[in-house]
């Protein structure tokens, strides 16, 4: 019950005992009113029955009557006095009326007068005397009627006057003993409870001491708890803003895997920066040239700020711009307080328009030591900025994707060098073969210059190269009015015709008569040398070979002198007959158990020494001659004893090198990769022998790898017994960096087709010293195939290759070779 209420209560009870004291007082001060009105009745009644009975003794009837008529006189409280000498009849009364009346029973004995009158308000009385007249004695009744207004109304009136002033004497008093308590009390006790609900932390003074100190407890209490509560609170919104912020990191980390280009990693990131309930808004601008340009925009763009809004890169060591100093400083800027700030560059009439309150500019390092990439710049409603602990996480996050957009950069670089025919500028024959892995359905056409190693001979290499980089422009512009053939550069004077549409050939072929004829009647002029080229041409159609069948067109057409030749299916019968020779072959020698891995050493660049073993595949005939894996692994691989090939040289393997303390690589095709019944296989027989340490998985990179969730989740099991993986033929494929992006691999074997052109081929220098840097970014060891000779040996040791494999160093052997 609240203090207020119990007062009330309280004031409630003791009014109620003042009112029951005040009405028991009031009975009692009636009840003795009314004994002392009967006290004087009995007195003045004795005296007028004294005086009666004197008159009466002398016989004086007159006197009687003014005796009589003087009762009122005598006592207020007497209405009417009579008087009866026969005590059957009324013979004198002061009340004439009354005279002669009988006397009623309902007059009561005089001594029943206090009883009669206090109890029962009874107002007639009796009183019987004797008298004597002469000798003779006579009785006589005195007979009184009180007057009942004045003794009850009166009488009531006098008590009910005591009555009141008794009640407000004892109502003053309890009010101002409530009003004492409420001040003392209830007032401190009623703040206090206040106090507490809305936890004031402001102590008061009262009367009482003891209030005071209970007051001024409770608000140090109050306010020990707010500065708790406070803090608490703050640690909860740091807490849940930090979790909200790595969150956001884990999500754009998860970007930095996922995305396949630097457009869709800076787009998807600045979005979800944006996201985050403490961000307002975001956006990522790149080098270019001498300014930055932003690329990605999470909010709509405005007039200021849009993609493709350029910053200058100022180099004035005092401007205070904050995407200056993150350049030109590589850390981060931080505005508060944007209101109070001022400048004309985009980021702020942005920023300004928007209503934003602080802005940060984080640069994009790819590492420590190297320059920006670019800028991130974040914008908060908040005024006060960002705290320490953010900035931190924001920083490291920037770097992460500044790392990432160098690391698309150089992919980008290093499949540009792959995928492009210097010269020309024109797609190579990487490119090429990975169109046509990706859409069989075409018709293809090699387009050769005739005698152009004359060319080179006569007028000299510059010019021979002027002429292909200008026959390329021609034939760009020949095929651009259509839109379904492609053009490619594949050899040193060779050209490929794509035609993605061609389900008429005698339109195709038309359509090549006419290239041929315009290119005779051309004349290309190279430093003022005017040559006139003719080309010929072999066609193919959609086949597994559609490129080695077109290159044998070619030479049919330059053998029988024809500018345009098809390929015909004569030969295709001609190779089914071989393969299936072949497939004999391979299965007899299975069942004969001539399927033998031979053995190369891989050495260290720097010390020479062998420092593990490749084995390849090698087919035995029965007169003991080798065969190598390039006339029969791909035969093997059109039928069902592809699988059996690859169970073989695991087994030779593990059995020969069981008790080595060298690793051998052993080759996995896609097709094994995927064959789970091999995959379970491999697994037990590497448990039983513990052999995980000794084996590397080298993963054929030239066959191309499309189901990367498969083929990485075989990587990851074989990895957890102690395997190790490596990709071989690097750089014969034009997916192949998406292998080092999502595969867990450990080493990376550079094709033997860039080694090769090391020591003379400028391009192939540049290409592979990028794979090398590359690799060793990622953290992957690298091997050279194919080192014939010193010069290769020197190129690839200077590039910063860890390893080299070829003759230069071992011929691969049936027994392993030792140091």
């Amino acid at each position: 019950m609240k203090v207020h209420k119990f007062a009330l209560l309280g004031v409630a009870a003791f009014g109620f005992v003042i009112a029951s004291l005040s009405g028991g007082f009031y009975t009692l001060q009636r009840a003795e009113m009314l004994r002392t009105v009967a006290d004087g009745l009995n007195q003045s009644l004795f005296y007028l029955e004294e005086n009666t009975r004197r008159a009466l003794q002398h016989g004086r009837m007159d006197e009687v009557q003014s005796i009589l008529d003087q009762g009122s006189a005598i006592n207020d409280a007497v209405a009417v006095v009579s008087i009866s000498t026969d005590l059957r009849t009324i013979e004198a009364s002061s009340s004439r009326s009354s005279k002669g009346k009988p006397v009623s029973n309902e007059y009561l004995p005089l001594s029943q007068l206090h009883k009669a009158l206090i109890e029962r308000h009874h107002t007639q009385f009796r009183s019987e005397f004797s008298y004597f007249e002469g000798s003779s004695r006579h009785e006589a009744l005195l007979l009184v009627r009180i007057d009942e207004g004045y003794v009850f109304g009166r009488l009531n009136q006098i008590a009910i006057l005591y009555g009141i002033g008794l009640f407000l004497v004892l109502g003053f008093l309890s009010l101002v003993a409530y009003i004492a308590v409420r001040r003392t009390m209830i007032i401190p006790l009623e703040t206090m409870t206040n106090h507490a609900y809305t936890g004031s932390t402001q102590g008061d003074a009262y009367f009482i001491d003891e209030l005071t100190e209970l007051d001024r407890t409770l608000s140090d209490s109050f306010l020990s708890m707010h500065h708790q509560q406070h803090d608490l609170q703050n640690a909860l919104d740091e807490s849940r803003f930090l979790d909200e912020m790595l969150r956001t990191i884990a999500d754009i980390n998860q970007l930095l895997i996922t995305a396949n280009t630097v457009e869709e990693l800076i787009t998807k990131s600045a979005r979800r920066l944006a996201q985050h309930p403490g961000y307002a808004s975001c956006w990522i601008a790149l080098n270019s040239d001498d300014a930055i340009t932003v690329r990605a925009l999470s909010s709509s763009p405005t007039a200021d700020l849009s993609v493709g809004t350029t910053f200058e890169q100022r180099t004035d060591q005092h401007a205070s711009d904050p995407v200056a100093q993150a350049l030109r400083q590589s850390k981060p800027a931080v505005i508060d307080h944007l209101q109070q700030y001022s400048s004309h560059e985009a980021w702020y009439l942005f920023a300004k328009q928007e209503g934003y309150g602080s802005f940060i500019a984080l640069p994009l390092l790819p590492s420590i030591n190297e320059a920006p990439t670019g800028l991130l710049g974040l914008y908060t409603l908040r005024t006060d900025g960002f705290d320490a602990k953010e900035i931190t996480m924001l920083e490291e996050l920037a770097g992460d994707i500044g790392f990432a957009i160098r690391s698309f950069m150089q992919r980008e670089q290093l499949e540009h060098h792959l995928t492009t025919e210097p010269i020309t500028l024109l797609p190579n024959r990487v490119a090429l073969l990975d169109r046509l892995t990706i859409n069989t359905n075409v018709m293809l056409a090699i387009i050769n210059i005739d005698r152009f190693s004359d060319i080179n001979e006569v007028y000299g290499i510059t010019i021979g190269d002027g002429i292909l980089a200008v026959y390329g422009r021609w034939l760009t512009q020949f095929i651009k009015p259509y839109q379904d053939i492609s053009l490619y550069k594949i050899g040193s004077d060779e050209y490929v015709l794509l035609f993605s549409e061609c389900d008429n050939l005698a339109r195709c072929r038309a359509f090549l008569e006419q290239l041929t004829t315009q290119s005779s009647q051309q004349s290309f002029v190279i430093d003022e040398i005017e040559i006139v080229l003719t080309v010929t041409v072999g066609m193919a159609i959609a086949s597994e070979q559609i490129l080695e069948h077109a290159t044998a067109a070619l030479k049919q057409a330059k053998l029988s002198h024809q500018s345009i030749a098809m390929y015909e299916n004569a030969s295709f019968k001609k190779d089914q007959e071989n393969n299936i020779a072949w497939y004999k072959r391979i299965k007899e020698a299975i069942e004969d158990s001539r399927i033998v891995p031979f053995f190369q050493p891989i050495v260290d660049n720097k010390t020479q020494h062998i420092i593990k073993y490749e084995a390849l595949i090698r087919l035995i005939e029965k007169d003991g001659s080798v065969i190598s894996p390039y006339v029969f692994l791909g035969i093997a691989k059109k039928t069902k004893l592809y699988g059996q090939l690859t169970r073989i040289m695991f087994d030779k393997v593990i059995e020969q090198f069981k008790t080595s303390t060298l690793p051998v690589g052993i080759n996995l095709s896609t097709e094994d990769l995927l064959n789970k019944e091999l995959a379970d296989y491999m697994e037990q027989a590497i448990r039983s022998h513990q052999a995980g340490k000794m084996l590397i998985f080298e993963i054929l990179e030239s066959e191309g790898i499309e189901n990367y969730l498969e083929v990485s989740a075989f990587v990851d099991r074989f990895k957890s017994i102690g395997c190790h993986f490596a990709i071989d033929d690097f750089g014969s494929g034009y997916s192949n960096f998406d292998h080092l992006l999502k595969l867990n691999v450990d080493t990376l074997k550079i094709d033997g087709s860039l080694i090769k052109n090391l020591p003379h081929d400028r391009n192939t220098q540049i290409i592979v010293k990028h794979i090398c840097d590359f690799a060793r970014e990622m953290g992957i060891s690298t091997v050279a195939e194919f080192v014939a000779n010193e010069t290769i040996y020197q190129q690839v040791r200077d590039i910063g290759i860890n390893a080299s494999q070829g003759y230069y160093f071992y011929e691969p052997a049936a027994v392993p070779v030792k140091d």
